[in-house]
């Protein structure tokens, strides 16, 4: 076979054909590597003789680096580079607390920052004036969104093959938003006891999201190949909520997003979403979802085997790579053997992106990252 671009061989991935080898990523926000002890991603540097890594830009909630020196991303031939839209800092508050843009109320925990269900800045909220009258929407004509991401993104495609992945922040989340603003046993209680004030307060989130991204895209959305959009459904053994419910609570919010994105570029829709989502998945794909993350093996029904014959022809998975046992605790020749088998489960006619299944914790020996993606580069099916 021809040997492909990155770019090249992403699309083909995603279109559900085989590309000339399976395509590899590492970075963004939900398929890098987080910073921390005891290894974290300076001990990964320091394995790859990095030694003097640019700066690292720390995603405020999940701790993960989002700039990945160019160096380490060469090294192990990753195919895709990340553009994130643009935000503003925390605000420090007493008690150790944050304040980010959107108003909600971040607490460290370990090395990431956690979104107290207490701490909910409209979980009191009662009425539709109460969600209008909120004074932390975000404005949608604000540069901060924007400034500089032009310029990145179209050098990005003309200076490079690399396919191109943009992030959208908090505007790429429609119910994570509900259950930070609110609180996450108001956003279930809300769906049963308040219907009305939960599609209002749904449909308020869409809305911004939508107009946030609109700002982004019509920036951004001519240069890229993939728009991400993340909220996770599901749990450790299943889905937060009945098929019938999502359908009806969830499904509906999604896919006008999905739809509004998809008239602004022409890039692929990545949909995250944690856990066993197993029941949901011909959802995605009937809302024109085309890549599903994270691939979370350990996860009830989520195991890669079953995922390909049910899904494989008709979406494209990203991750698959266990974050939970094998990365941390594996040894190097377990890592190669689940990797290797992984990949001859997922990666015969196409539609795979080789990635771990979220972003890989500090605990994780970089000899273990490092013969993943080596194991991964030099895999060949025949």
């Amino acid at each position: 076979m021809v040997q492909m671009t990155p770019r090249e061989r992403v699309l083909t991935a995603i279109n559900l054909k085989e590309p000339d080898r399976v395509p590899l990523d590492f970075g963004g926000v939900v398929s890098g590597i987080v910073m921390g002890l005891p290894y974290g991603y300076e001990a990964l540097c320091r394995a790859l003789g990095v030694t003097d890594p640019i700066e690292p830009q720390i995603n405020t909630r999940l701790s993960c680096v989002q700039n990945i020196d160019e160096r380490i991303l060469k090294r192990m031939d990753i195919d895709i580079r990340h553009i994130n839209i643009g935000g503003k800092p925390l605000q420090e508050l007493p008690n150790g607390l944050y304040r980010d843009a959107w108003g909600l109320i971040l607490k460290p925990s370990g090395v990431y920052k956690s979104i107290p269900d207490e701490l909910a800045p409209l979980r009191n909220a009662k009425t539709v004036e109460d969600i209008e009258n909120y004074s932390f929407w975000p404005d949608p004509s604000d540069p901060v969104f924007i400034e500089g991401k032009r310029k990145k993104a179209k050098e990005l495609r003309e200076r490079t093959d690399y396919a191109i992945f943009a992030h959208p922040g908090y505007a790429g989340r429609i119910f994570h938003m509900y259950a930070g603003l609110r609180g996450f046993d108001k956003w279930l209680l809300d769906m049963r006891i308040n219907p009305e004030f939960y599609d209002a307060f749904a449909t308020k989130i869409t809305d911004v999201a939508i107009d946030v991204c609109k700002s982004f895209y019509n920036e951004v959305g001519d240069y890229i190949d993939v728009a991400v959009y993340y909220d996770d459904m599901g749990m450790q053994t299943g889905g937060f909520v009945s098929v019938e419910d999502y359908r009806r609570f969830i499904k509906p919010y999604t896919a006008r997003y999905v739809r509004e994105i998809k008239k602004i570029t022409k890039a692929k829709l990545f949909y995250h979403t944690c856990g066993s989502v197993y029941s949901y998945v011909n959802d995605f794909i009937e809302m024109g979802i085309d890549i599903l993350n994270p691939i979370q093996p350990l996860a009830k029904n989520m195991a890669p085997e079953l995922l390909k014959k049910e899904f494989g022809s008709r979406i494209c998975f990203h991750g698959g790579i266990d974050v939970q046992r094998l990365l941390p605790f594996g040894s190097v020749n377990e890592v190669k053997e689940s990797v290797r088998k992984t990949m001859k489960i997922l990666s015969p006619g196409g539609g795979w992106i080789f990635a771990p299944a979220h972003n890989i914790q500090p605990d994780t020996p970089p000899e273990n990252i490092i013969t993943m993606y080596t194991v991964a580069r030099d895999f060949h099916l025949n």
